[in-house]
């Protein structure tokens, strides 16, 4: 589910390129460098590594307490 997600807000970050480039065309060219600063940070939401980590760590130690919690009943 976490990679159709992704996927799709990849999607929509590309799609949403050429209105961005339109815009900063018409508009002042200050307005453009905050319209790269955005994508920047939503791809670096998306494919942080550390982010990731942490998320395995979660999962890890989720499963581990399952499993201790079905060993002990």
């Amino acid at each position: 589910m976490h990679l159709l997600v992704t996927l799709g807000v990849i999607l929509v970050v590309i799609a949403a390129i050429p209105l961005l480039v339109r815009l900063g065309r018409r508009q002042a060219k200050g307005r453009m460098g905050g319209a790269a600063l955005m994508l920047g940070m939503a791809f670096g939401h998306l494919f942080d590594p550390a982010k990731a980590e942490a998320m395995e760590t979660i999962d890890k130690r989720r499963d581990q307490r399952a499993e201790a919690g079905q060993d002990g009943a």
